[in-house]
């Protein structure tokens, strides 16, 4: 198992996040917002120049925490002022990646939308599969609450309904606690199994807010057992807190689920 954390999670500024990283003995960073900016709308020369900072840091970047489809499908777009469509959109991204050496980005199911059937979902995300199975990328699918995929029973129907050859499941337990969301074991324990990467963040539905990891209501040490020992999987630590101390403390007790288990 490897840990990372999505940048902004500590800090916006890249060096600040790489120290961090470097501080804590850290392979990985996950990419979201930098200097205030996210990620697509930094032109690929600033993606270059992050690039050469991060390579020079000695860290490896595992995943560009995109925004890709978490708007109406339709929603007019635009990167640096410029208006694009879906695919020129996706196609930044797909460069992004390239260029910071990342081997996933992260993806959403558009907002909800009733109009919006599993099947007609899974057509469409079929075709962004294809484009970033070209370019040797995979597309990590995360579960949001404003979502079409939102809860564990979504993301369990989409998954049995579409063999996705280059989608695979962004379980986000967290958001799921914080919905209430009454999910069937099995269908958790069967994503669980998909999955080889995570975001976690912790949840007390008491005082309803995100807490450090290990304070709130997600047993995340027996529900990820399994995966803690596979050399493949990623957890990436998204504590939503707003406070980057808690960033700290949540990193020290995952890294002790590490030592409790060899």
């Amino acid at each position: 198992m490897d840990l990372c954390f999505i940048n902004d999670e500590y800090s916006s500024n890249i060096d600040d996040a790489l120290r961090f990283a470097q501080k804590n003995n850290l392979r990985y960073i996950e990419l979201r917002n930098i200097d205030g900016k996210n990620i697509c709308d930094l032109s690929l020369d600033k993606i270059s120049q992050i690039a050469g900072q991060i390579a020079q840091a000695g860290i490896l970047v595992s995943t560009i925490a995109s925004p890709f489809l978490s708007w109406h499908e339709g929603t007019p777009l635009n990167i640096c002022g410029q208006s694009v469509d879906e695919a020129e959109y996706f196609t930044k991204l797909m460069d992004i990646a390239d260029i910071l050496g990342a081997a996933n980005i992260r993806i959403y199911s558009y907002l909800k939308d009733d109009n919006i059937s599993l099947e007609d979902l899974g057509k469409k995300l079929d075709v962004y599969s294809q484009m970033a199975l070209e370019r040797g990328i995979s597309l990590l699918l995360e579960n949001d609450a404003g979502c079409n995929i939102s809860t564990i029973k979504s993301m369990h129907q989409l998954f049995e309904l579409y063999g996705f050859s280059n989608i695979f499941p962004l379980l986000n337990i967290g958001n799921t606690i914080a919905m209430e969301d009454n999910f069937i074991p099995q269908d958790l324990q069967d994503l669980i199994n998909k999955c080889f990467y995570f975001h976690i963040k912790d949840y007390d539905a008491e005082l309803k807010r995100n807490v450090v990891i290990g304070e709130g209501n997600v047993d995340y040490e027996n529900l990820l057992q399994s995966k803690l020992k596979d050399n493949s999987t990623i957890i990436s630590l998204e504590t939503a807190t707003g406070y980057p101390e808690d960033l700290q403390m949540s990193l020290n007790l995952v890294q002790a689920w590490e030592d409790d288990d060899e």
